[in-house]
């Protein structure tokens, strides 16, 4: 296994991101040894006061597109159907990003990202 996920993260530590609130994206490696935090991506926000911006939602997801699955706390099912397109499984798993990645390599859906 060896697959890139994406974390809706303020502080690196929590997941507590919307996904369409997000600012950036910290980008973690999960394989068979472990996780291992690669790098955090700068993107535009698409949801403002129950509103989106299309364009800036594809955006969003061609910036994790190397990713086969977004952690966040929240998102929407416009989103997730643009997530699919790009062959991206999103999780909404909040509490800190340990036990987030603890929950989802448990988790049958998981099998999905690879």
């Amino acid at each position: 296994m060896d697959v890139r996920i994406a974390v809706g993260s303020s502080d690196g530590v929590h997941v507590d991101q919307h996904f369409g609130k997000s600012h950036s994206f910290r980008i973690f490696r999960l394989h068979d040894d472990g996780v291992d935090f690669i790098e955090q991506r700068e993107v535009r926000p698409f949801c403002a006061s129950h509103t989106h911006d299309d364009n800036a939602l594809e955006l969003a997801a061609q910036g994790i597109s190397d990713c086969r699955g977004v952690i966040v706390c929240q998102i929407g099912s416009g989103a997730i159907d643009v997530l699919i397109g790009h062959r991206i499984m999103a999780f909404t798993l909040p509490g800190t990003i340990t036990e987030a990645f603890e929950a989802l390599i448990k988790s049958k859906r998981f099998a999905l990202t690879r």
